[in-house]
């Protein structure tokens, strides 16, 4: 096969090759995350962004939702919009704390906080660690994707992980 021949078939194929890859995701789907459902979540801690941290585990009566996700996810801008009014939603459960967890590093602090502003993000508690896909928690939860939602019960338990917020309505539906 002669080299303009070949560089034909690719330009054929490059577009293909892009559309699958922006409808994978951010990063890679994990496959032994579910295990984690019904176990005691990781002992790691929430950095929050305007400082102090969080147990996610600690056994304090509150439901931690966390959302993960970043400024750089073209996901996570619906994603977050969308956490952002389940968090309005329920903001008469005290019994519940909404966490939108940012993924970014420290690099994209400006950005981070300009997202925070320009969407009205005001109802849930921003995480911010710096750490980029390397944020202990979304690891300890064995995150591989992005946006990636999960709730940690009152008494310390995962109960729920899933990708993005479409199931997170119906399930936060079912709590009492």
């Amino acid at each position: 096969m002669r080299f303009k021949q070949i560089v034909q078939i690719m330009r054929g194929i490059l577009p293909f090759v892009l559309l699958l890859s922006m409808l994978s995701g951010c990063a890679s789907v994990s496959t032994n995350a579910l295990e984690l459902i019904g176990q005691p979540a990781p002992e790691a801690r929430l950095m929050m962004l305007e400082g102090g941290d969080v147990a996610i585990r600690a056994k304090d009566g509150r439901t931690k939702i966390l959302l993960f996700w970043a400024t750089w996810c073209p996901y996570s801008r619906g994603a977050i919009e969308d956490f952002e009014e389940l968090a309005r939603e329920y903001a008469n459960r005290r019994d519940l704390s909404f966490y939108a967890v940012s993924v970014d590093n420290n690099q994209d602090i400006a950005e981070l906080l300009g997202r925070i502003s320009e969407q009205d993000l005001r109802v849930v508690q921003h995480v911010f660690s710096g750490n980029d896909i390397q944020d202990e928690v979304f690891l300890s939860l064995r995150g591989k994707t992005i946006p990636y939602a999960a709730v940690i019960d009152k008494s310390g338990f995962v109960r729920f992980l899933d990708i993005g917020v479409s199931g997170l309505d119906d399930y936060l539906a079912t709590l009492d």
